[in-house]
């Protein structure tokens, strides 16, 4: 896709996310439901339209010679931008029974956020190894992507929980957070997108270690994000059966589980400027 056109393609999603979320603030000094309905709706249409620029800018934009396909994940821009993208498809479609309108407020600022960068332009960066179009490869990228939106949107669901259990126990709780999810409904939705963020990092982890067998002949790169990539699906393990089991409950766990997305972030952004290696962009 040409880098104009791909641009205003962008910021024409970033404007449908805006839109949303102006009208998510008008909602909650509104008593009329089909305002939160329209709200909902662009944010809905801005994850189409940003579907779509992903969908041509993987078949326009591969680097790639011959058939190969590759994911537009190869720049920091390119892999916040595609972040954003699993972030919404994560709360859109994997998590859609448990979507509130209040968290789509807190939502659609995080998207716009992550989505802004990729209007920037970064150094690309372009490494000699095989199968990079392997199938394996492929759902590695893609289940780690949704694995991260997963974890994030559980640690947003949690500083809900935490901010709102605080501001009740304070009994100084505003109007606002009478129309944020219940805190019986915040905690489900944390524990649910764990759950799938421990469900899609396990995938990630198992066609990442296929690929680098393929590739280099060991199941186990030695570089600082796999090592922290399996450290967080244990951590986040240990949380989930905590929970399961009822050792620890309520504000104490929701806590745990926001103090673990620092391993996420950790992973995520902060493995790359240790020791960059194969996972490129962040």
């Amino acid at each position: 896709m040409h880098m104009t056109l791909a641009h205003a393609w962008l910021t024409f999603v970033i404007g449908l996310y805006l839109a949303g979320f102006v009208i998510y603030v008008l909602e909650f000094t509104n008593s009329d439901p089909s305002v939160t309905s329209r709200a909902g709706r662009l944010i809905e249409v801005g994850f189409l339209f940003h579907t779509l620029e992903i969908f041509v800018h993987t078949f326009s934009g591969s680097r790639a010679p011959g058939s190969r396909f590759l994911l537009p994940v190869e720049t920091v821009g390119e892999s916040l931008s595609f972040f954003a993208w699993s972030l919404a498809f994560v709360y859109l479609v994997l998590v859609k029974r448990y979507r509130t309108e209040g968290f789509g407020l807190v939502l659609s600022p995080v998207l716009v956020l992550f989505l802004i960068p990729a209007l920037f332009p970064f150094p690309e960066r372009h490494l000699a190894v095989p199968y990079l179009d392997d199938s394996h490869f492929l759902l590695h990228i893609l289940s780690a992507f949704f694995a991260y939106g997963s974890f994030t949107l559980s640690f947003i669901a949690g500083l809900l929980y935490l901010t709102q259990d605080w501001a009740l126990k304070l009994k100084a709780a505003p109007d606002v957070y009478r129309k944020l999810p219940s805190l019986e409904d915040l905690e489900r939705f944390t524990f649910r997108t764990i759950f799938w963020g421990l469900l899609l990092l396990g995938v990630a982890i198992v066609t990442g270690g296929l690929w680098t067998q393929r590739a280099f002949g060991t199941f186990l790169l030695l570089e600082p994000k796999s090592f922290a990539t399996l450290l967080t699906w244990c951590v986040y393990l240990a949380i989930m059966y905590f929970h399961h089991v009822s050792l620890v409950k309520g504000r104490r766990v929701i806590l745990m589980s926001v103090l673990a997305f620092a391993l996420v972030l950790f992973t995520f952004i902060g493995t790359g400027m240790i020791k960059p290696g194969l996972h490129v962009g962040v």
